[in-house]
């Protein structure tokens, strides 16, 4: 039997409908369209296999693989001088959003892959950056137990995915180990070493960003986990030498940084940004970790903070995009990704897809809703 609509349905459906194309009557005639802005910003569709480049910025020591981005060109101990150059990093169209499967010898079109490499001195580095044709620079800072090509991978698939118009910098500071599977024993002693050279990082971050921000482009920094410790206080020293405004939108995924620290230092991060956009979960385990290890509860578990949009994202958070289940590489998925490529529009927090205010008694702003 066909579902026929009654005289009342019509009749409310009309009303319902009349005042929605007033208000996009008004919208369009009125401002200027919000598709036409997105378009402009975004010429390119990103929905093909490509090469991208990725510029990359280390400290790490370099390896004997001086013309590759593989896992043999630089390791985990802290350099005295950084290495600047590019990485040209092929992207599959078909890669599953999050997923940076590498592959070299497989079809280009499923798999990550190499295809070049690009040194340069620093001063080559900025004239590249600042002769792009486009107006932002996204910054990548990794977390702990990150591998150079690793770090370099993640930073092609999220230009590819954000569909990012600007250049792409990755920050690469000494994290990771020299075994590929961590045992329980090398967990604690690789933390302590990543957690030191995350320190030692300090200076020399800092260092970066006076450099990257004389480019005069909009900067966009997102950082993830342990990165923390090598960007937070870097950003709070330049803003006490006397700098301001000179990151746009300041991301912080999973924050692995004291919580108690990270107010004393929020007064400086919020005059160094525009905006602050903190993604947490109380179900991360890796930070549930890591606050037994240190003693102290983490950013990253959801609380409030003024000033800052804190935005739960338990509910979407999937285990099986993390390191190794521990639901901390959410930062990479596409939920996050989603909300990211908002946040870098422009678009107010509580104006985004998916997101909802949270409870008065929750530790979060907003939650990001499945």
């Amino acid at each position: 039997m066909k579902y026929k609509p009654s005289a009342t349905n019509t009749v409310s459906k009309y009303f319902f409908f009349v005042p929605i194309f007033f208000f996009v009557f008004l919208t369009t005639a009125c401002a200027p369209k919000i598709g036409d802005q997105i378009n402009k910003r975004i010429a390119d569709p990103f929905d093909e296999t490509k090469n991208l480049n990725v510029h990359f910025v280390t400290t790490r020591r370099e390896m004997g693989a001086k013309d590759r981005c593989d896992g043999n060109s630089f390791g985990f101990i802290t350099d005295i001088n950084p290495h600047y150059g590019i990485c040209i990093v092929n992207v599959p169209a078909k890669h599953i959003i999050g997923d940076i499967s590498f592959d070299n010898s497989q079809d280009k079109h499923s798999f990550f892959q190499f295809k070049g490499r690009v040194n340069a001195d620093g001063k080559e580095f900025l004239s590249k950056i600042k002769s792009s044709g486009s107006e932002e620079v996204l910054v990548f800072v990794h977390g702990f137990n990150v591998n150079f090509d690793e770090a370099v991978l993640r930073a092609g698939q999220i230009k590819y995915d954000l569909k990012f118009p600007g250049e792409v910098v990755v920050y690469s500071w000494p994290a990771g180990a020299d075994a590929g599977v961590l045992s329980q024993v090398m967990v604690k002693s690789t933390y302590d070493l990543n957690f030191t050279e995350a320190k030692i990082n300090r200076e020399p971050f800092a260092n970066f960003l006076t450099e990257i921000t004389s480019t005069g482009k909009k900067i966009q920094l997102v950082v993830h986990s342990m990165g923390h410790q090598v960007v937070l206080p870097s950003i709070a020293s330049l803003v006490k030498s006397g700098k301001s405004n000179f990151i746009s939108e300041l991301i912080l995924n999973a924050p692995d940084f004291d919580k108690n620290e990270f107010e004393l230092l929020l007064s400086d991060l919020k005059k160094s940004s525009e905006r602050i956009t903190l993604y947490c979960s109380p179900g991360d385990n890796a930070l549930i970790a890591s606050q037994k290890v240190n003693g102290a509860p983490r950013a990253g578990m959801c609380f409030k903070y003024s000033g800052v949009d804190v935005i739960n994202v338990n509910e979407v958070d999937d285990p099986v995009l993390g390191v190794g289940g521990l639901g901390h590489g959410y930062y990479s998925s596409r939920p996050i990704l989603t909300d990211i490529y908002q946040v870098l529009l422009g678009v107010s927090v509580d104006k985004r897809l998916f997101i909802r205010k949270s409870g008065p008694k929750n530790g979060e702003n907003f939650v990001l809703r499945k």
